[in-house]
């Protein structure tokens, strides 16, 4: 068997093994998480951002260098997670540590900067002062402008506890856009904010959110139709009882008479007739009666909600927002 040819290839998988187990780590890789920090970059590279971002968070926060933090900023821009990328690399300009790579964290601090959305919020004015605004449920103090991720954020204003507006807006990378809030015209006194909202103190005369419970009048006001109805039920047993003595007597007159018809005695069978008749009168009455008395009852408990229009209006020539109230 001539061995020589196997010589050549026997010595090149010899240097491609040695060349692989010689390798560098990746640049930055923190000591002993080499093939962990060597993953995350590979994730990267296959865009994979959510992957990568929870590679790196394996990795103990102890062991994290500036390497891993400026990777850790690189990976939320490309999430859309702006506001943390930004507070990673403004930290990492003041740390010593990084002054190997402080042009490059400058240099993406900056065009960070630039792609930062910005929404400016303005009262209108004739607002009112009482307002308080809040961007996805933070508070603001307009006239404010404030950096956001891109993409949709809620702008809310209330008055006390009622919720007077409400606006959607979606950002895009670089866009400014500013938002007018007029809070001058609050929902009526009684109503309740179609938006779900603290309720309020037990003195107001509002409630937002939650609907307002009828007053217990409801179940006083049908006490009169119980009474009522209970009377007219003792008057129907009465009449019944009234109507069956003048049908004994009307029997009894028939009885003694000598013709087989018994149409003498007109006056008895005309109590009869009226007796049955006030007795079934009465008792439709009773029933009515008890019937409303038990609908007053059983409405007392219910909620009635009403609701005020929320109308978001037109923010900007080029926004196009749509009315997201309702009436």
């Amino acid at each position: 068997m001539n061995t020589r040819r196997f010589v050549p290839l026997v010595l090149g998988l010899a240097l491609a093994a040695t060349s692989a187990w010689a390798a560098p780590p990746p640049k930055g890789a923190p000591p002993g998480y080499e093939t962990k920090f060597k993953a995350v970059v590979d994730a990267e590279k296959n865009e994979e951002y959510e992957r990568a971002l929870a590679l790196l968070d394996e990795i103990p926060a102890e062991k994290h260098n500036v390497y891993t933090r400026l990777k850790r900023a690189t990976l939320l821009v490309r999430l859309g997670r702006f506001i943390e990328a930004e507070e990673i690399l403004s930290d990492l300009l003041k740390d010593p540590k990084a002054d190997a790579i402080r042009s490059t964290v400058q240099g993406d601090l900056d065009d960070l900067r630039a792609r930062m959305p910005k929404l400016t919020i303005r009262l209108a004015a004739n607002s009112k002062a009482d307002a308080w605004v809040t961007v996805d449920d933070k508070p603001v103090g307009p006239p404010v402008t404030i950096p956001l991720n891109p993409g949709t954020h809620v702008v809310v204003a209330k008055r006390g506890d009622v919720e007077v507006f409400r606006q959607k807006v979606t950002l895009q990378d670089s866009q400014n856009l500013e938002v007018e809030i007029d809070t001058s015209i609050a929902p009526p006194v009684g109503s309740v904010s179609a938006a779900k909202t603290a309720p309020p103190p037990a003195a107001s005369a509002t409630t937002a959110g939650n609907a307002a419970p009828r007053a217990s009048g409801g179940a006083l006001g049908a006490t009169p139709f119980f009474i009522g109805g209970g009377l007219m039920v003792l008057g129907s047993a009465a009449s019944f009882v009234l109507a069956k003595a003048a049908q004994s007597d009307l029997e009894s007159n028939c009885a003694a008479q000598k013709t087989p018809k018994c149409d003498a005695d007109l006056a008895g069978a005309s109590r009869v007739r009226t007796w049955e008749t006030i007795g079934w009168v009465s008792g439709g009455i009773a029933l009515a009666a008890i019937g409303v008395g038990i609908a007053l009852t059983t409405r007392s408990g219910e909620p009635t909600t009403k609701t005020t229009a929320i109308v978001a209006p037109l923010v900007g020539p080029t926004l196009g927002f749509s009315v997201e109230g309702r009436f």
